[in-house]
């Protein structure tokens, strides 16, 4: 398991990803619908550092929504690549602490591979891809 992102809700993708050309990063995936997780979705990247997803949420998905009004553009999740998806999940939903947000998906910024998100209390929003 490696970290592959860091997840950053914004209220405009351009705008963020101008403002953090600004601190060396580039634009290594112009944005992509989502419409499964509705959202946008674009990555930045610098040299040698974790990529950051910027995560524009759609008008109607309530709860990134609501994370933008509360607190304004902000990291809110990592991400890891795991060799599969579907064991983990079935593996993490069995241990305390670990909350399940939906079984795994496909998700259109990956290629189409499948991404799941858990809640853990001590840690925040996880998201977990298949690395292939």
């Amino acid at each position: 398991m490696k970290l592959h992102h860091i997840g950053y809700v914004v209220e405009h993708i351009k705008e963020a990803q101008q403002n953090f050309e600004t601190l060396g990063y580039k634009v290594s995936q112009e944005p992509v619908n989502d419409d499964i997780q509705k959202c946008r979705i674009a990555f930045i990247a610098r040299e040698g550092e974790p990529m950051i997803e910027l995560v524009e949420p759609y008008e109607n998905n309530k709860s990134l929504r609501k994370m933008l009004t509360q607190r304004g553009n902000a990291p809110y999740h990592l991400c890891y690549e795991v060799e599969d998806v579907e064991a983990l999940f079935d593996e993490l939903s069995e241990k305390e602490g670990w909350m399940p947000l939906f079984r795994p998906v496909e998700a259109a910024a990956f290629g189409n591979r499948l991404i799941t998100y858990f809640y853990n209390a001590q840690i925040g929003y996880v998201e977990f891809v298949n690395s292939k």
